[in-house]
């Protein structure tokens, strides 16, 4: 349920920027939550805590990147809005 929560924040994000009118703006969530996915990847990878602390670093890892995977499929939708 909290995935799903933060997967439909994601997906919200794009079409709060519909109105702007570059088109790369739509993308530029979904960029930076996916380099924030992978930068906590790493951290998690090469860098790992102890116990509890390595949980919770690939959890945050598990949240930006179904974040990112909400906003890439919300930047798609907004993306076939705007060419009909």
């Amino acid at each position: 349920m909290l995935f799903f929560v933060f997967f439909l924040i994601g997906f919200v994000i794009p079409f709060l920027l519909i109105k702007i009118k570059p088109s790369w703006i739509v993308w530029a969530p979904s960029f930076v939550l996916f380099l924030a996915a992978i930068a906590f990847y790493g951290k998690a990878e090469f860098f790992p805590g102890e116990g509890m602390a390595d949980l919770a670093e690939r959890l945050y890892f598990i949240i930006f990147g179904i974040t990112a995977i909400g906003s890439i499929v919300g930047g798609l939708i907004v993306h076939f809005f705007r060419n009909k």
